[in-house]
């Protein structure tokens, strides 16, 4: 089984192991709960940002992902080059929201909304080590990788181009209509809705420029696929 859970190249202890894969399994669960609530809220149009309740989940979530990287930490056998590898992540798993709150400051709702994002990034990167553990071949773990990355994108980014637009852009009337311009975009096939914010437009480039990037890595690892699958009959038959 590929060791995925390792930090760096230090393999942990079966302790150690146990305790990081419960962690990440929390982060997962605590940040599908995260992603149901404002999936939720989103779609029935509520604010969820004016929710208490909501902030002070979001908050031990946070605070969650925290611990989680602290006892990556402890387990990294180089310290300070665990801190220069996973800085993104780091930053990414403060609670801005609740500092916004703290602080009185007023962002742009879309800024909010943004922040609220933060931590599913987090929460994609941990799915994708949980995963690779899971699989015996380095080069599906890679794929998982990219295809993960691939999905909350689309599913992200189509949350926010349908918060964004559909109380303004008579096209995008319902989330399934915002989910397939995130396709279409990515795809860089084009879409026939066409973005009236400035945040939908932003979408669009990112997307497209993802799209542009990814793609043809799918392409060499199905092309990979496809002739190593090729070679094992004929490398079979020369063994006989």
């Amino acid at each position: 089984m590929a060791t995925n859970l390792c930090i760096g190249n230090h393999k942990p202890r079966r302790g150690e192991r146990a305790i990081l894969t419960l962690l990440h399994w929390m982060v997962l669960i605590a940040s599908g709960a995260l992603v149901a609530w404002i999936t939720n809220d989103t779609l029935q149009g509520n604010v969820f940002l004016a929710s208490h309740r909501y902030m002070v989940f979001q908050f031990w979530v946070c605070i969650l992902f925290q611990i989680d990287i602290i006892a990556e930490w402890i387990c990294a056998p180089k310290k300070r080059t665990y801190i220069t590898r996973h800085i993104f992540f780091i930053l990414i798993s403060i609670p801005y929201l609740n500092l916004v709150e703290l602080a009185g400051a007023h962002p742009s709702s879309t800024a909010l909304y943004f922040l609220c994002f933060l931590p599913m990034v987090r929460a994609a990167f941990v799915l994708a080590i949980i995963t690779g553990a899971l699989t015996q071949s380095r080069a599906m773990s890679t794929f998982y990788v990219y295809l993960i990355w691939v999905i909350v994108s689309l599913f992200f980014a189509s949350l926010m181009f349908f918060e964004g637009e559909h109380y303004i852009n008579p096209q995008v009337d319902t989330f399934w209509t915002s989910l397939w311009w995130a396709c279409m975009s990515m795809s860089t096939a084009g879409c026939n809705i066409t973005p009236v914010t400035t945040t939908g437009t932003v979408l669009q480039v990112f997307l497209s420029a993802e799209g542009m990037m990814l793609i043809p890595v799918f392409t060499v690892y199905i092309t990979k696929a496809v002739l190593g699958t090729a070679r094992q009959p004929s490398s079979q038959n020369d063994q006989t």
